[in-house]
């Protein structure tokens, strides 16, 4: 009996080594530069055959976060093999590519047999950083290591340092509050039988170069400290990264960290200039990590990015940050992303424009997207950077929350490059459009008003790139209508340039197609009457160049120290010349503007008087847009007509039109053949 009870035991032994014993055996939650795959590096997860004969994976699936990959393509795994399976959310490429991404803050993978409910292996892992992998050591085995250096297809192996089964934890720092005094000493506070690695100059304390704090560390300048403990069988803790100041710090003042053998080496430094230029190769190959400390003086870790085309290779480059651990950057609109965009402005000829053309979108409530941006001053690695501007991306996490939307279709550029979803419905809309179709059928598809705003302001600016600097979005949702988004409006074209034949003389149809909107009859009297309430209300002449000055004086000390700080790598004008320039286009661009579109259109150009009364008593609104107070001359173009309304204030009441009959919400069927228009109020008697 003992010996067919052993025997049996024996056999049972020997049956289940002979079966495949399927496992995932190694992961990657955050893959930067541990493996590329044509051009990209995808995340992955590796399987490990730990028995004996060759394993079927049709039918098997991996699980994560609630979704579910079916392996549905013939695969095996022969006896001791590893197979990597790329988790880039592309199943269409291949039955190694898995339909999810894996998430660097930690989670629970699962591999489920073909029955479906089997659960042949579960592995759940802690937040990672870049380029750390978790796995099985050895291979198959029950205990784990983290992994400095992974090994995906092959064999587990433990680093010089043995397996690391542990992370240290963040380092504290004593004493930061005397450096807003001048020089100090901080300390750097660990467990017992725990070191301190630190640098102070942003360079990545893992580095051999990096010292070990010992006593009080002393810092004699703004410096940037990156510290993190280390111990026996452990991986290195996080990171903490402070800019420890030795002067108190301006409200506007944000930093970026970040290792200078990543911006400036040779071989990986994404600020390089001449022969290597690394700035000018792109993806996420050329991130590079680093933390940012915004305006709140709240520090995160992040991935940076050069980014834009006309700012690569000039020495003041425009830059991306990506948030790391679900940290998300708040803007002025409301929206909260994470990703982040530190925009250059070449010269105060750029910020100034974008600012004004921003603040006027705002104001006006024009039906075009606008990024709300902040200016800072950005401090890199503690040496000043320089004027930018805080705002997000222009991209579908953005525009979704802007439009309420849960999804968005977004396309960029002339040749409609697909950002999120697809392109069927504007390629239809477009072709509408280009055929005349009437617009009742058009704004099925497109925002009438977006297109025209667009239009006009790139019609009144004559910016030279308006081809280029396109984007349109369109809520997934029934009845989502293509908007644009209004960017980059920095290079205008000289106030007397004919940008109506210059834009019309295109080739190709073009963003935002003016040839094709003068040339409906419908659509040509919606944009000049449009572009006539423009030039009487947003860009008025005073009214413009008052909201120059405001802007230019509220930031003058940020653009006179970035004047400072590039003067010898940047040929510019100064602000104050690029303020004065600025001035004089929006004195004289409306006529030249608007002579050009009545030779275009065959109409007179023609201007009327409205008297707008003082705002204690009322406004006056042209085609919904309300006119600054005062004696208004209105440029308006023959057969155009116009809605004109008075809102009295409170204390008074409409008492009739001078030089137009009607109520207090007119029709003019003619705006040119109008004299003199003036609103009458009379005080109400409480």
């Amino acid at each position: 009996m003992r010996i067919a009870s052993s025997i049996g035991l024996l056999l049972s032994a020997f049956l289940a080594d002979a079966q495949p014993r399927v496992v995932i055996n190694e992961l990657l939650a955050s893959n930067q530069h541990a493996l590329e795959v044509n051009g990209g590096t995808p995340d992955w997860i590796e399987l490990y055959n730990a028995g004996n004969r060759t394993a079927q994976l049709a039918g098997m699936r991996i699980a994560y976060q609630g979704r579910q990959h079916v392996i549905d393509a013939p695969l095996t795994l022969a006896p001791k093999a590893h197979l990597v399976l790329l988790a880039d959310a592309h199943p269409e490429r291949g039955p190694e590519h898995l339909g999810f991404t894996l998430d660097r803050t930690g989670g629970t993978v699962l591999l489920i047999a073909a029955d479906g409910f089997t659960i042949s292996d579960l592995f759940t892992y802690p937040s990672l950083p870049f380029d750390v992998g978790v796995g099985r050591l050895p291979d198959g085995a029950a205990e784990w290591s983290f992994f400095t250096r992974t090994s995906p297809g092959l064999a587990n192996r433990a680093g010089a340092e043995g397996p690391l089964r542990g992370r240290a934890p963040m380092p504290e720092v004593e004493g930061l509050d005397a450096c807003l005094a001048g020089p100090c000493a901080i300390r750097l506070v660990a467990p017992e039988g725990c070191a301190v690695r630190y640098t102070l100059d942003g360079s990545d304390p893992s580095r051999a170069e990096a010292r070990t704090a010992i006593g009080p560390v002393p810092v004699e300048r703004t410096s940037v400290l990156r510290a993190q403990v280390v111990a026996p069988g452990k991986l290195a803790g996080p990171e903490r990264c402070v800019v420890v100041d030795v002067q108190q710090r301006p409200v506007e003042r944000v930093d970026l960290v970040a290792d200078p053998h990543h911006l400036w080496s040779d071989s990986l430094g994404i600020l390089v200039s001449g022969a290597q230029a690394n700035h000018t190769r792109q993806g996420a190959l050329w991130e590079r990590p680093g933390h940012f400390q915004d305006i709140d003086g709240r520090m995160s870790p992040v991935q940076l990015r050069i980014s834009g085309s006309g700012s690569r290779g000039l020495a003041k480059r425009s830059l991306k940050l990506y948030a790391e651990e679900d940290a998300l950057f708040a803007f002025a609109d409301g929206t909260r992303c994470d990703e982040l965009m530190l925009r250059a402005d070449a010269g105060p000829h750029a910020y100034l424009r974008n600012r004004l053309m921003e603040v006027v979108v705002q104001q006006h409530g024009l039906a075009l997207e606008v990024q709300p941006s902040a200016p800072v001053d950005l401090w890199l690695n503690g040496t000043h950077w320089g004027l930018y501007r805080r705002m997000p991306p222009k991209d579908a996490q953005w525009l979704a929350q802007c439009s309420g939307a849960e999804a968005v279709d977004v396309l960029e550029g002339p040749a409609l490059v697909e950002r999120s979803g697809n392109d069927e419905r504007f390629l239809a809309a477009r072709d509408a459009l280009l055929a005349g179709a009437p617009v009742d059928s058009l704004e099925a598809w497109l925002d009438l008003a977006s297109l025209i705003d667009l239009a006009c302001m790139d019609l009144y600016t004559g910016r030279a790139d308006h081809d280029l600097n396109v984007r349109c979005y369109r809520p997934r949702m029934p009845g989502g209508r293509w908007r644009w988004v209004l960017f980059d409006l920095d290079l205008w074209a000289p106030a007397d340039e004919n940008s109506v034949e210059r834009m019309c003389a295109a080739s190709q149809p073009e963003t935002p197609f003016i040839p094709q909107l003068l040339g409906h009859p419908d659509l040509q009297v919606r944009l000049l009457a449009r572009l006539t309430a423009l030039q009487a209300s947003a860009w008025a002449t005073d009214h413009l160049i008052h909201l120059a000055d405001s802007i230019h004086a509220a930031d003058a000390h940020l653009l006179e120290a970035d004047q400072a700080r590039w003067s010898n790598e940047l040929d510019r004008p100064s602000p104050t010349a690029s303020l004065e320039a600025m001035k004089a286009f929006v004195s004289q661009r409306p006529q030249h503007l608007f002579t050009y579109l009545g030779q275009r259109t065959g109409r007179r150009v023609e201007r009327v008087t409205v008297e707008v009364p003082p705002p204690d008593q009322g406004r006056v609104l042209l085609n919904g847009l309300a006119l600054p107070p005062g004696r208004r001359q209105v440029l308006c173009l023959s057969g155009i007509p116009a809605t004109l309304a008075i809102e009295p204030a409170a204390g008074h009441e409409f008492a009739g039109w001078r030089g137009v009959r009607g109520g207090p919400v007119v029709q003019v069927a003619d705006l040119s053949r109008m004299g003199t228009i003036a609103p009458r109020l009379r005080v109400t008697v409480p």
